[in-house]
């Protein structure tokens, strides 16, 4: 596993969701802008400032992402032995990436899930090593190996 190659599919997933944050951001203040040269009434007041908390949460959501974005490039994904932001660990079958919360997604064939270092299974298995146990839910489970 290439761990750089890893680390740049991660920079341009945090990319595309910016760029779709973006442009969301950019539809939804085009179609509800109130226009000055129209009869605004209170009801139209009322839809605009729904329509300000609406925009507010799709910038936030964008400035999540950059956040995600500025944490990766931070990060060395040099090779780890023990679980810890930058490494990859693999549970019970599935590699899980310690960096940003991140939905399944595949890099030559092999599934990754990322999650990050506030994530309560990643403090239950920060520190140990390959071959090390854990509880989790009330569940057990293997770390097979820390890269």
């Amino acid at each position: 596993m290439d761990k750089q190659k890893l680390k740049q599919a991660l920079i341009a997933l945090e990319k595309e969701y910016i760029d779709e944050d973006e442009m969301k951001y950019a539809e939804f203040l085009n179609g509800n802008l109130l226009k000055r040269n129209e009869v605004i009434d209170s009801d139209d007041q009322s839809h605009h400032r729904q329509s300000l908390e609406i925009s507010d949460q799709l910038e936030e959501q964008a400035h999540v992402h950059l956040e995600h974005l500025e944490t990766i490039h931070k990060l060395s994904f040099e090779a780890k032995e023990r679980v810890e932001p930058g490494a990859v660990v693999s549970v019970n079958g599935r590699c899980m990436v310690i960096a940003v919360p991140k939905s399944s997604f595949t890099i030559d064939g092999v599934e990754y899930l990322g999650i990050s270092a506030q994530a309560p299974i990643y403090k239950a298995m920060k520190g140990k090593a390959s071959g090390d146990s854990f509880e989790f839910n009330n569940k057990n489970f293997v770390i097979e190996s820390v890269r």
